[in-house]
């Protein structure tokens, strides 16, 4: 409003609703220029500090109150964690027969094994060793694989190598057992031929006698016919049991056909019915060939299944 134009009056004799009207209107010019002249608060000020126009800094702002929490009723509970259940857990494991534990070492699709190739000596007597090789086989020994690429192998304790898949199968299994109070020890995996006639040879002495090696093939296997050459199995044991067949960790292991092992992809080596197969049982013996060859053994599926392919 400049200073030459006479300011707006109420008439003194106007009626009362008029003078209302008046004053509203009145009011509404003055914000309408006083708007027009005020800074706007979106506007920042040329040296980037915050002019005196604009609120105080978010910093000084009080944080809204913390609403109460709602009450829960009785029929909500609190929320757990949802675990996946495990393949064992969920599904029922097929039970095996002796054999057909055997056939299933067998007959595995296990990664990264190689044809053993050349056998090594047994004695300085090639005869020799071609008796104990033939005799062997006729108590059930076949040759066995040995690992493809050594790199690929995995350490699961002080001078311990597994296949990969065991390695993982072994570390589950053992805590498995621990949450059940069980504590299994792990006393051989991956044995090359060299060390496999170390064992072999270990309680007799030269000059070898032929009868002596085949009292030595019911307790272990020569060179080239260890399970153990594959990386896929395993010696246990169970500390205070020199019988690892009477202690409780092969009883847990052994349960419903080995349900604790077979969970866990592992199977009995040298299961106590196993018919003609090298030694005499040995429970110490696991093997591993993975939960789904155990689950589809038994299971003839059509051409193109996606999960067991036999």
């Amino acid at each position: 409003m400049s200073a030459s134009e006479p300011p707006l009056r109420c008439p003194r004799n106007a009626p009362p609703r008029r003078r209302s009207r008046l004053g509203w209107a009145v009011a509404s010019a003055v914000l309408a220029v006083s708007a027009l002249h005020a800074p706007t608060a979106a506007a920042a000020p040329v040296d980037g500090h915050r002019s005196a126009h604009i609120a105080e800094p978010i910093t000084t702002l009080r944080p809204a109150p913390k609403l109460p929490d709602e009450p829960k009723t009785l029929n909500e509970p609190d929320p757990v964690p949802v675990r996946p259940p495990n393949a064992g857990d969920a599904v029922m494991l097929p039970t095996f027969t002796g054999p057909e534990f055997n056939q299933l070492f067998n007959t595995a699709n296990l990664p990264n094994l190689a044809s053993i190739g050349s056998v090594l000596a047994i004695t300085d007597s090639e005869e020799m060793d071609q008796q104990i090789r033939e005799h062997a086989e006729q108590r059930g020994y076949q040759l066995r694989p040995l690992p493809a690429n050594y790199a690929l192998m995995r350490f699961v304790a002080e001078g311990q190598v597994l296949q990969r898949p065991a390695a993982s199968a072994w570390l589950a299994l053992r805590a498995d057992a621990a949450a059940n109070g069980i504590e299994i020890e792990l006393k051989s995996a991956y044995r090359g031929q060299t060390y496999q006639r170390t064992v072999f040879l270990r309680t007799l002495s030269e000059p070898y006698e032929y009868e002596e090696m085949v009292e030595r093939l019911k307790m272990s296997a020569p060179p080239g016919y260890s399970k153990h050459h594959t990386g896929y199995a395993i010696d246990v044991a169970q500390d205070g049991y020199l019988r690892f067949g009477q202690s409780p960790a092969y009883a847990w292991l052994a349960a419903e056909n080995f349900a604790n092992a077979k969970k866990h992809g592992w199977i009995p080596s040298y299961p106590p019915d196993g018919g003609r197969q090298g030694p005499v049982p040995e429970p110490w013996e696991f093997t591993y060939v993975g939960r789904f060859a155990i689950l589809c053994f038994h299971q003839r599926p059509p051409a193109g299944d996606p999960l067991c392919r036999i």
